[in-house]
This record gives C-alpha cells, sequence and structure tokens, in this order.
C-alpha cells in the first residue's frame, strides 16, 4: 500500500457522485493499492486483502460482495479501466496523472492498456483524462486548488444513458449492416453503444463496423458468438479500443 494525495476536485466531481458512496472509498482504497503508473492486479481477493483486510475477518462473504460490485460501478463509470494481460487481469485508474502527483516514482510491474509502464509515459494519457480543459493556465500538474474536475469526461464523452438515447437513432447503411451480419455482428447498434459508453468516443455505424471487424481479426480463434465477443471487448479494453479509433480517425463530433 502506498501514500497518495486527494485533491479537492475529487469531492466536487460530477462523474465521483455518479457512483455510490461504497464505490468512492473503494476508488480511494485502489489509489494506494495500485503502482506509481496506476496499475494493478484485478484480482479481488488481493485488493480486498490490502485495503479492507479487517472487515474481511470480520464478514468475508459481505465485503467481498461489497468490493466486487463497487469495482464493477467504477468501471462501468470510466473511473477505472479492466483489461487482460498475458492471461492476468489488471485494473488502471483513469485520469491517474492528473489526480495523483507522484515526484519519484517507482517502475510499474504491470503494463497499462497501452502498454507503457512509467508514470508520465502513456501516450493516451490526454485522449483519456483531457486534461487540458481540467489545469488552469499556470498551475502545471498539480492543476488549481478547488477548480476544475480531473474526473469529468471530454467533449466527446457521454453518460450511459445520453449513449442509449443516441444509438438508437443513428443510420446503418444497408451495406453496413450486411458486412457486419457476415461476421456474425448482427446488431452493430450495440457496437456503438459499448464504444460510447466505455471509451467515450462517438463513432457512427461504419466506424463501429471497422471497429468490430478489427476485433474479430486480432482473436486467436473464431470466436462462437462474434457480438457478445466483439461488445465484451470493448468494454474489457476500451483504452485500445479508443487508440484505434483516434488512429484510423474514425470518431465523429
Amino acid at each position: 500500500m502506498r501514500i497518495r494525495s486527494t485533491k479537492p476536485e475529487f469531492w466536487r466531481s460530477s462523474r465521483i457522485a455518479s457512483v455510490g458512496w461504497d464505490a468512492r472509498l473503494v476508488l480511494k482504497g485502489l489509489e494506494s493499492y495500485v503502482d506509481d503508473n496506476g496499475v494493478g492486479k484485478d484480482d479481488l481477493a488481493l485488493i480486498v486483502g490490502d485495503v479492507f483486510p479487517r472487515d474481511m475477518l470480520a464478514n468475508p462473504r459481505d465485503t467481498l460482495a461489497r468490493v466486487s460490485e463497487a469495482i464493477s460501478d467504477l468501471h462501468q463509470a470510466g473511473l477505472i479501466h479492466r483489461y487482460e494481460v498475458d492471461g492476468t487481469e489488471l485494473l488502471y485508474i483513469s485520469f491517474w496523472e492528473d489526480v495523483q502527483r507522484i515526484d519519484k516514482p517507482g517502475k510499474g510491474r504491470f503494463p497499462r492498456p497501452d502498454g507503457t509502464f512509467d508514470y508520465k509515459a502513456s501516450v493516451i494519457r490526454e485522449s483519456v483524462a483531457n486534461p487540458r480543459e481540467s489545469v488552469a493556465p499556470g498551475t502545471g500538474e498539480q492543476g488549481n486548488r478547488g477548480t476544475g474536475d480531473f474526473y469529468s469526461p471530454s467533449k466527446s464523452q457521454s453518460s450511459s444513458n445520453r449513449a442509449r438515447v443516441s444509438t438508437d437513432a443513428i443510420h446503418v447503411p444497408e451495406m453496413t449492416r450486411k458486412l457486419a451480419a457476415r461476421r456474425g455482428v448482427n446488431n452493430i447498434r450495440s457496437v456503438v453503444d459499448a464504444i460510447v459508453r466505455h471509451t467515450g468516443v462517438t463513432v457512427d455505424a461504419n466506424g463501429a463496423l471497422q471497429v468490430a471487424l478489427w476485433i474479430l481479426d486480432k482473436a486467436k480463434t473464431a470466436p462462437s458468438a462474434p457480438q457478445r465477443y466483439v461488445t465484451g471487448a470493448i468494454t474489457k479494453n476500451p483504452l485500445e479500443v479508443q487508440q484505434f479509433i483516434h488512429e484510423n480517425a474514425l470518431g465523429v463530433a
């Protein structure tokens, strides 16, 4: 466990307020649990053992259930990212470099979703946290004390409810629908919805198709349920998907 700081923005953040009190407490615990690059093993037993050892002794079943639910809520809110590297399940705390200033960071044991290990080395940090909109001019990495919201989504990000409304009305060209169906993706709107909800980037039906085909082409073996496989991959590896979208200019305003 490591000593971490808490900025005033945490308590004022609308995104933090969107999750329950259990999730907020677990998030603060995770900040001490992860390495200096914001990454730790996504292992419930290890997390509870480090963060809530006394609760685990007193009431293990309830503690495990509450922490598991809290981590799921944090993931759904975009406050953490869950992914897998070489069979090891990991989690990465979003906006890490903006919410934690670490003067002498140690090298991370596990890679971030973009493959980097070191604090401040992430090549996709700005596209995730959008720090330029959060940090007041002249204040540097610490931000302007008492202002801004490091946990707020960028302009392209939407809440889950807004995402569902917007994807219901998107136009899916017939050719796009047919190409997706040939690969077993029968509901391209659900792919758009998953992308918006988990990466914070809006794409159209053709962009979602390219993401789906990219995910399927990367699979070591053909998945038995392509639709579920695609949306599951987006949910589990949102930063990798976001990077692909940006590199291929698939995002739309």
